[in-house]
């Protein structure tokens, strides 16, 4: 691996003088829908993030890094080092967040090199083993695997594989739960990532950070001597209460987020592990709202400026006195598996697209020729020294109009970035880096959960989602003869037990279920009633545009045998079924 030895060698002599010779620990933050202007260090008028100030200002901003423009994508370059098609990330639901299997993890290896590995809340990289966390080099798991969950208090959650039901505000438990790991472990090294659900909707937050908030208006920031643009910049559309209320609950929603990268930070001081802990702290994508974002251009989804440009901020108190305090080298979420192997002197493969940026950090190089390269829905955008290259091949000097409201005419660099992209999406994006037909795996290994959700579903008849975006929703209107079915590789031959969650009323008591899988069946009945009410809408600050929530209860059926000749599962319901039933996921356990 280039670089390696030297730059392992630079830090073991940086941290020679000091009593602890440990490994260092690691901690990636990693916050969702979150942007560059969501904070007060990077000039938000309204967020006080003292925490993430402290974190900045005693370690290193990065100033000009950039992630995917949406969630799945960034994730996946965060823990392979490569570019998101390579690793099979297409999509954000139905299958095709899965990271594929060729592809090793920065957990792996950090797990092959003795380190305790942890992951807390959102993973939204694949919900079946093997493509399951704790089967991707972590061996603690708390949290969900879809790309969004409905409920942010009393949440359901997965430990290991299995649901359970959280207590409090979802991102205050995860990051308890990070604590909380981080003590039990003594002396061994760590590798944690703590995936923070916020500022995702659903805008739901408790009082205390809401308070602040709920109140405010634009003309409040007028009397601190901001414009009136400035002042509606910062709240979105003010003439609009939905989204003035959308932006007022992210605000709420980061100001709780930096309470909680002060706990963590807390922690790591009262377990003595703060100077040996390298923490990261980053957005996923741009904000999901029209709110402050430095006159960016563009937000969430969007390859514009406004869309990927992420605050990184790197503290390893260790070395934080040798390093630059601001790096303006453009840098990417691809760079982050490479720069901690770096530090952690872990070996890894030469094929991945990111870099280390320890050179960045201790100002031994710099990289005046780099491209960074955005890519979502078959749009690509570039960024080159000052320069943005747009999807429509554009060209815009970033550094001076960051809106990019003013093409500049320099057909040398045009002509330059034009070839560039063209040979990037030869390369990245062809049709040999894309599977978005493949099958959902069930294993017996571990003794794992083989969760096929509603959302990855495929149906027939007259059933329906609960609601267009697939993450979190429940299939309805489930009547006769209609069937949900997914493709299905199986990797270990066998019975497996049968699990459904439903919501039943009076008139389908006794209906026949069939679950069925190429040339095998087995027939269960709705045994009992059970229904739910619509919730969710309880808790939100504002509507939100995702699924609301209904509980389900869960039969049991014979077990079914399958085989690696199974290539589908079906659930459809009998010639004697009557009413309507709902349906959130089927749950397959591998009898031995």
């Amino acid at each position: 691996m280039k670089n390696i030895l030297f730059w392992t060698f630079t830090l073991s002599f940086l941290v020679s003088c000091s009593k602890i010779n440990d490994k260092p620990n690691f901690v990636i933050i990693l916050t969702d829908d979150q942007g560059w202007g969501d904070l007060e260090l990077t000039g938000n008028p309204v967020l006080e993030t003292p925490n993430l100030n402290k974190l900045a200002n005693t370690g290193s901003l990065f100033n000009s890094f950039y992630v995917s423009p949406v969630c799945s994508p960034t994730r996946s370059e965060i823990l392979t080092g490569n570019h998101h098609p390579r690793t099979g990330v297409t999509d954000v639901s139905e299958g095709r967040e899965r990271i594929n299997l060729d592809q090793k993890l920065i957990s792996d290896y950090f797990k092959e090199n003795n380190y305790k590995t942890a992951f807390f809340g959102k993973w939204h990289n694949g919900q079946q083993y093997p493509y399951h966390p704790n089967s991707r080099g972590f061996e603690e798991f708390i949290g969900y695997c879809s790309g969004h969950i409905g409920e942010y208090f009393d949440a359901e959650l997965e430990h290991n594989g299995e649901f359970f039901k959280s207590e409090g505000y979802l991102t205050d438990y995860i990051t308890n739960n990070t604590i909380d790991f981080i003590k039990a472990n003594g002396d061994s090294p760590f590798f944690v990532f703590l995936s923070i659900n916020t500022p995702h909707s659903p805008m739901q937050i408790g009082e205390r950070w809401w308070n602040k908030f709920e109140s405010m208006s634009p003309e409040d920031l007028l009397l601190n001597n901001l414009s009136s643009e400035d002042s509606d910049k910062a709240f979105g559309t003010s003439n609009n209460n939905s989204l003035f209320n959308h932006t007022k609950a992210a605000y709420a929603m980061i100001e709780n987020i930096d309470w909680n990268v002060g706990k963590i930070m807390k922690s790591l001081v009262e377990t003595k592990k703060h100077n040996n802990t390298v923490v990261i702290f980053l957005g996923d994508n741009g904000p999901n709202g029209n709110r402050w974002n430095d006159s960016l251009k563009g937000r969430k989804g969007s390859t514009d400026e406004g869309g990927v440009k992420s605050p990184l901020i790197f503290n390893y108190p260790k070395v934080n006195d040798f390093l630059d305090k601001e790096i303006n080298h453009l840098s990417s979420s691809i760079d982050i598996m490479p720069t901690l192997l770096d530090i952690a002197g872990i070996d890894h493969s030469n094929s991945i697209d990111g870099i280390s940026l320890m050179p960045f950090l201790l100002n031994k190089t710099s990289n005046k020729d780099r491209i960074i390269y955005s890519h979502w829905k078959g749009n690509v955008s570039l960024r080159f020294k000052e320069f943005r290259l747009d999807k429509d091949n554009n060209l815009f000097n970033v550094e001076q109009d960051q809106s990019q409201k003013f093409p500049v005419e320099n057909e040398l660099i045009k002509k330059y970035l034009i070839e560039k992209k063209r040979n990037w999406i030869d390369e990245v994006l062809k049709p040999s880096n894309y599977n978005d037909k493949r099958p959902f795996t069930i294993s017996g290994k571990l003794n794992v959960n083989n969760v096929l959700p509603a959302r990855d579903s495929y149906f027939s008849g007259n059933i329906k989602r609960s609601n267009r975006y697939p993450n979190d929703s429940f299939l309805t209107n489930w009547n006769m003869m209609d069937s949900i079915y997914w493709p299905i590789e199986v990797m270990d031959d066998g019975f497996y037990s049968v699990k459904l969650f439903i919501n039943s009323n009076k008139k389908s008591l006794n209906s026949d279920i069939i679950v069925s899988s190429d040339n095998t069946n087995v027939i269960g009945k709705v045994n009992r009633v059970f229904t739910s009410d619509l919730r969710g809408m309880e808790h939100d600050r504002v509507p939100r545009i995702e699924s609301y929530l209904k509980d389900f209860q869960s039969i049991d059926l014979e077990p079914i045998y399958l085989t690696a000749q199974s290539n589908y599962l079906s659930i459809k319901r009998g010639n004697n079924s009557l009413g309507n039933l709902d349906f959130k996921r089927v749950v397959l356990k591998f009898n031995n």
